[in-house]
């Protein structure tokens, strides 16, 4: 059973854009399944199963050698949510390779939309979980020496056409969705990168905002409490703040950011 059960198996994955986006389909552990893809084990009756059931197809397509296996029903009769799960399975995480060498912590600044003048510095954190590289964003308002408010974002990063897009979720209030849109840096060495953010502001009456924004990175490990400490409001000549970043929020945020009131 085993070599006609791995040769289908394998003709089916084909159907899709990875092995891990199979996994993460099924269920099933990368390791495990890599053992299924080789002949090298049989699935439990379970798992036999559980595989059939994912693809759409019947188990003795799978086991017998004499049938012939179909395309993966879930291609072609995909349900509204199947679709838009295969949407996000192809943006996400794009170019992963890419996306790898960018991993770690890194300090983002951005225009304050209520003030042309000052600059919000804030901790970012990307890392790779199952195929996908996540973010954690942590958001101190107000002057570094003392916070007014937090926010927490968490989200996922892609590398698509030449750029890094990041979509985050801002999980206590639960009511924004930010996108910031980068551009990788060509150094040898990973510096910093420049693009737009685009989000909502936290007073009470909330406009969407767009600002340019650039990130420094940090290193794979850092001391978060420290780097952290040094999150907030600052002025955006503030001399704390990268000279180079200075100059590129000041040439690109000439005539402030963009937002709109409500009418």
């Amino acid at each position: 059973m085993s070599n006609t059960f791995s040769e289908k198996l394998r003709s089916l994955c084909a159907h899709y854009r990875s092995i891990s986006e199979v996994c993460r389909m099924l269920g099933l552990n990368r390791q495990q399944f890599d053992r299924y893809l080789t002949g090298r084990v049989r699935p439990s009756q379970h798992n036999l199963q559980r595989i059939a059931t994912a693809f759409g197809v019947d188990i003795n397509e799978l086991i017998d050698p004499a049938r012939e296996i179909r395309p993966p029903a879930r291609l072609k009769e995909a349900s509204g949510r199947d679709r838009m799960n295969s949407l996000i399975d192809r943006a996400f995480p794009g170019d992963l390779k890419r996306l790898r060498t960018m991993l770690g912590y890194y300090h983002t600044h951005f225009l304050i939309p209520s003030d042309r003048d000052e600059v919000t510095r804030s901790l970012v954190y990307l890392y790779e979980r199952e195929g996908r590289v996540c973010s954690k964003t942590i958001e101190r308002t107000g002057p570094h020496e003392e916070v007014q408010e937090i926010l927490k974002y968490e989200g996922m990063a892609t590398f698509l056409g030449n750029c890094i897009f990041l979509l985050e979720f801002e999980i206590l209030s639960a009511d924004t969705i930010v996108e910031s849109i980068l551009y990788p840096s060509y150094r040898k060495s990973l510096d910093i990168l420049t693009g737009l953010t685009f989000g909502m502001t936290s007073q009470v009456y909330r406009q969407p905002f767009a600002s340019p924004i650039a990130w420094k990175y940090l290193g794979r490990t850092v001391d978060v409490k420290e780097q952290l400490g040094a999150c907030g409001s600052y002025n955006r000549n503030d001399v704390r703040i990268d000279p180079r970043i200075r100059k590129y929020l000041n040439a690109a945020g000439l005539s402030g950011t963009l937002s709109l009131a409500p009418m």
